[in-house]
């Protein structure tokens, strides 16, 4: 759990790191865990300002847009700045099979199982993140294509996006390409979560700042009614796929790999597959609406 002091001194690392970012871009290696977030860092830009000062552009930078959803990730959705996490209202019901309405048929969604080839993501409790991402989202290929929807995978195996040898910066656009070329309705990011404190568990879904809030509650609904997973909410973040694609688009993170219980479940087929229909549920229902 972070302290004052601690959130204090990662401001002041955080802002030295945009700095350096900023005057000398850095070369990147493929991360574990943090890979999206430090791809944010290392972006080519910031986001547009309206044309206040570069420090002030720098702070509103880091504080509204970086520090925020860093902390929620290493605190484990114990923000002390920034957005809080936007919490559910109590579900009515158990859930259960979501009526096709035929929303889906035509539609383009691009399914990103995050990481693989050398880059697994976060590894702990003898499982890879990597791995986790690619099932759940083969599995939520099949429930959208029999929905008919025209489904785009980033990858199908566990590889690279972009060319053996790429930055992070590149394997990241690579992805971003795929839907923007595929002219894609929706673009959803499959990642499994990480944190020091193994205690800490849940799913929780990310949306970029300004748009594709909905999206996040339906999807972040659904995996809580379909899992009973602990609740971690919805929240805006500017990591890379989610600032660059220009479709309603968000991130998932189905769960702690570092939970050792909840890396149980992510190597589940049953749980796996209620992950998928969950995300699939809350699909349908932003479409019915939107």
């Amino acid at each position: 759990m972070y302290n004052k002091k601690r959130h204090k001194l990662l401001s002041w690392i955080l802002l030295l790191a945009v700095v350096l970012t900023i005057l000398a871009p850095l070369s990147v290696s493929q991360a574990a865990g943090v890979g999206d977030v430090l791809g944010a860092l290392t972006a080519p830009t910031a986001p547009s300002s309206d044309g206040g000062g570069i420090l002030n552009t720098l702070f509103s930078f880091l504080f509204d847009k970086i520090l925020g959803p860093i902390l929620n990730i290493f605190g484990g959705g114990s923000t002390t700045t920034g957005t809080p996490p936007v919490k559910l209202p109590p579900s009515p019901s158990g859930g259960g099979p979501v009526i096709d309405s035929g929303v889906l048929r035509g539609k383009v969604i691009v399914v990103d199982p995050g990481h693989g080839g050398s880059n697994p993501g976060a590894v702990s409790n003898g499982t890879h993140e990597s791995d986790n991402n690619l099932a759940v989202s083969l599995k939520l290929r099949e429930k959208l294509r029999q929905a008919g929807a025209k489904v785009v995978m980033t990858r199908e195996t566990d590889r690279t996006v972009a060319q053996a040898g790429s930055s992070l910066g590149q394997e990241l656009q690579a992805r971003v390409d795929i839907a923007e070329q595929n002219n894609a309705d929706m673009f959803v990011s499959i990642h499994s979560n990480s944190n020091p404190d193994p205690s800490i568990a849940g799913a929780m879904t990310f949306f970029p700042s300004g748009k594709s809030s909905k999206l996040a509650l339906e999807v972040q609904s659904g995996i809580v009614r379909e899992t009973a997973s602990v609740d971690k909410g919805t929240q805006p973040a500017t990591f890379y796929v989610l600032r660059n694609t220009t479709m309603p688009s968000i991130l998932v993170e189905m769960g702690f790999v570092t939970n050792a219980a909840e890396a149980a479940k992510l190597q589940n087929d049953a749980y796996r597959n209620r992950i998928a229909q969950g995300v699939f549920t809350g699909i349908v229902k932003y479409f019915q609406v939107n």
